[in-house]
């Protein structure tokens, strides 16, 4: 195994957390957006590579049936539009550890979409996991040809040094899963209960809905590291470069790169499907994009509300890693009613078979009324 600085990774130093406190509130344009346009296709591959397949994100025919009258995007393909990453402390590790994204107009299939970011607060913390950390927190504005507000993200990562990490231990001692057949049945039987859970062109009326009523769940899972690929598909991701555009990228960004057990540059993202990588970090193995979770937040409440209901906001707080192997449940219950705005609050959790809860989330969702 080849060790140098880039494989182990940075120290935090306050010089560099200087630089980054002069960024806060500095606005620039995310010029590394994965879609720039949501065509069909794209908002086909975002909604196939998180499992979701409601034929409101796929099929023109059906979608103008819709009260949307066309093809339109989840409200989270936003992220493949541009997608603030943590700047201002090379080789330093990023944890992505959730989102809070405020939906003001849907997303029409023909959308041209630009972003423009900045540093919204720094913010130290101590954890069990890293010690001594930095939570990055970016806003993220997503605008139209005609300058018209689609969606506010505020991203949260925090950074820690990667040997400190790995020193800690708190997810080494986590037991890989095996599934026996029977098992696997099992969970299979909860997947086939799926489609009959979701309301599709069936309107949920918030006059129908009370205070604990239970949402889902649906199941992802077990995490392979295909359905990590076929994430990565629709979702995009800055690192992800192949040849010559790798070798440039990591000019520009020197600690991007980190080399592997051949003494080759190769990308950090290696944490999502390696086995090896991840231990420098202090997980026992690869373990998925937080993204994803919060892509199935997204699937699991539409699933629910119905092709006619409308998500006004997604909060999503990631608390633990999802490995390889994990299975999922994305399950709540309806917490809140307005009559004001006809919205509805519901409270989410993902769970795995261990009985982790590796990420919450609380959705604002607007019905139809009879």
């Amino acid at each position: 195994m080849v060790e140098t600085a880039q494989a182990t990774g940075s120290k935090i130093t306050e010089e560099a957390l200087d630089k980054l406190r002069k960024m806060i509130g500095r606005e620039y344009p995310l010029d590394d957006q994965y879609n720039t346009v949501a065509t069909e296709d794209a908002i086909r591959h975002y909604a196939l590579g998180i499992g979701d397949d409601n034929p409101r994100w796929l099929d023109p025919s059906y979608a103008k049936t819709t009260r949307w009258k066309g093809i339109t995007a989840h409200p989270t393909f936003v992220m493949t539009c541009g997608f603030a990453r943590s700047h201002g402390l090379p080789g330093v590790h990023a944890l992505f550890s959730g989102i809070d994204l405020q939906c003001h107009a849907p997303i029409r299939a023909g959308t041209r979409i630009s972003a423009t970011a900045s540093l919204h607060d720094l913010v130290e913390k101590q954890g069990q996991y890293a010690g001594r950390q930095f939570q990055q927190i970016y806003e993220t504005k997503y605008r139209d040809e005609s300058d018209t507000l689609l969606a506010t993200l505020h991203s949260y990562s925090f950074r820690t040094e990667r040997q400190t990490a790995s020193s800690k231990g708190k997810y080494t001692r986590i037991e890989r899963q095996a599934w026996t057949d029977d098992e696997l049945a099992k969970v299979e039987e909860d997947i086939e209960r799926e489609r009959d859970l979701r309301a599709g062109g069936t309107p949920r009326f918030w006059d129908d809905v009370s205070v604990g009523d239970t949402v889902g769940p649906i199941v992802k899972g077990p995490l392979t590291v295909t359905d990590c690929i076929c994430f990565l598909m629709g979702f995009g991701y800055i690192f992800v470069r192949a040849h010559r555009q790798w070798h440039e990228f990591r000019k520009l960004y020197p600690k991007a790169g980190i080399k592997n057990s051949h003494g080759i540059w190769d990308i950090p993202e290696r944490v999502h499907w390696e086995e090896e990588m991840p231990t420098k970090i202090g997980m026992p193995g690869p373990y998925d994009y937080g993204n994803q979770r919060v892509a199935w937040f997204d699937h699991g409440i539409h699933d629910w509300m119905g092709d006619d209901g409308w998500l006004r906001r997604l909060k999503v707080r990631i608390s633990a890693p999802n490995f390889i192997g994990d299975v999922t449940w994305l399950k709540g219950r309806v917490s809140a009613l307005s009559e004001a705005d006809s919205s509805v609050v519901v409270d989410m959790e993902a769970v795995d078979q261990r009985g982790r809860t590796t990420a919450t989330a609380i959705c604002e969702v607007v019905l139809p009324r009879r």
